[in-house]
């Protein structure tokens, strides 16, 4: 369907054969104007960031629910995935970011940990 749109203006071409030019050449003209706003919708729409599938996996961030030797049950985006991590070791309740994937399993790093916690009884640290 997308690509019927794009030859849009190579469709309209007999419009200027069977009209009158003066009837001919303004619907040409709009057909133009409405393939060139076509074209940029089109265009913002490719610019923009993957939001499915397994690419928009990678730099996402989650929780380590478990952990069983080099593997680990990692919580992202609302879902629990199989993942491996490097040499770093993990708990749970740590924070990881994927950084790879393969197949079914995520590669995962620990993210640095984030002391964000007031102090005993007082205001929390940044404030």
């Amino acid at each position: 369907m997308c690509h019927l749109l794009l030859l849009l203006p190579l469709l309209a071409l007999p419009l200027l054969w069977l009209l009158p030019l003066s009837v001919g050449v303004p619907l040409y003209g709009g057909v133009v104007v409405l393939s060139v706003v076509i074209y940029a919708f089109a265009l913002r729409a490719m610019r923009m960031p993957v939001c499915t599938g397994a690419e928009a996996l990678v730099h996402a961030t989650g929780t380590v629910r478990s952990v069983d030797g080099r593997k680990a049950a990692v919580w992202i985006q609302s879902e629990l995935w199989s993942a491996e991590y490097g040499s770093e070791p993990l708990a749970e309740g740590d924070q990881v970011e994927v950084t790879a994937i393969d197949g079914l399993t995520l590669k995962v790093q620990k993210l640095p940990a984030c002391d964000d916690r007031p102090p005993e009884g007082g205001l929390p640290r940044n404030a």
